[in-house]
């Protein structure tokens, strides 16, 4: 009996699309890159990552036909609003990732700008805790233009 409802259950899972979270079905175009990034190191190392988990080999050799280019990222802080005293109460983060697809022998480029934004409360009694949240919603930001940025060569078609 268990094994009927185990084997349903995976039945329905698989037939209604549903995946891990994370997991990108790349296709064989992309699966075997090389990664050129002049973002931030955390930011680099977690896109290898998710890159990675997905089944992408990053090759020691020259053999890649498939070259991923990272731009910095592009952060802007800037002030929502303000409280009663003119201290800064709520802030917004908005960012901007370039990333250039190319496929070397055939010579194509593609390019996106990825786009990101998130607000935040700034607690204005406690200098530690608005640092903390700063740096948590930058963490996620760049989080999302990974997300992203996995979608895009999710749906890449040279």
């Amino acid at each position: 009996m268990k094994h009927i409802v185990l084997s349903a259950l995976i039945l329905i899972t698989s037939a209604c699309g549903w995946q891990l979270k994370g997991v990108t079905d790349l296709p064989a175009q992309v699966k075997i890159m090389t990664l050129e990034s002049q973002a931030n190191n955390r930011f680099t190392e977690r896109l290898k990552q998710q890159l990675l988990f997905n089944g992408v080999v990053f090759p020691t050799d020259a053999s890649a036909n498939v070259r991923l280019v990272i731009e910095p990222i592009e952060i802007k802080k800037m002030t929502l609003s303000v409280n009663s005293l003119g201290q800064a109460a709520e802030f917004e983060l908005n960012a901007t990732l370039i990333a250039r697809l190319i496929r070397l022998e055939e010579n194509t480029n593609i390019q996106w700008s990825i786009n990101g934004r998130r607000i935040f409360n700034n607690d204005v009694d406690s200098a530690i805790a608005a640092q903390s949240e700063e740096k948590i919603q930058r963490q996620e930001l760049e989080n999302d233009l990974i997300r992203q940025l996995m979608n895009r060569l999710e749906k890449v078609e040279f």
